[in-house]
């Protein structure tokens, strides 16, 4: 284990809905099913760049919690007001009781920063 789960995180998931144009609307919301947890968190690495000759920089950051299975790297999560796309899953420990979720803050969003409150499913495999 990385440390002790002492930081509270939320899960959120993106909908998306007909825009009534032929496009689609995205939205972040929170997990329907404990969206809430607690998390050891750990920085892992941070870089700066060009990105459209503009300065832009990264930061990842690992967050372990206790193991769940309707979490994807779709998913991101909320943490001290600032998004984590998710970039990879990894289970550990013994019998498997931790997810370590590797994630990144500073990077674009699949949609803008709307957050839509509760939604559903929470299975990454389910259906809308």
């Amino acid at each position: 284990m990385i440390g002790a789960k002492d930081q509270q995180i939320t899960l959120q998931r993106c909908a998306e809905t007909p825009d009534g144009a032929g496009g689609v609307t995205r939205t972040w919301g929170n997990f329907s099913t404990d969206a809430v947890v607690w998390a050891a968190v750990r920085a892992k690495a941070g870089r700066e760049g060009m990105d459209e000759g503009r300065m832009a920089a990264t930061f990842v950051t690992l967050f372990t919690i206790y193991n769940r299975d309707d979490v994807s790297e779709l998913d991101r999560i909320k943490w001290n007001g600032e998004n984590y796309n998710i970039r990879s899953l990894r289970r550990e420990g013994g019998r498997k009781l931790d997810l370590v979720i590797e994630a990144e803050r500073g990077v674009a969003d699949l949609s803008d920063d709307t957050d839509a409150g509760t939604i559903g499913p929470t299975s990454p495999g389910d259906d809308w």
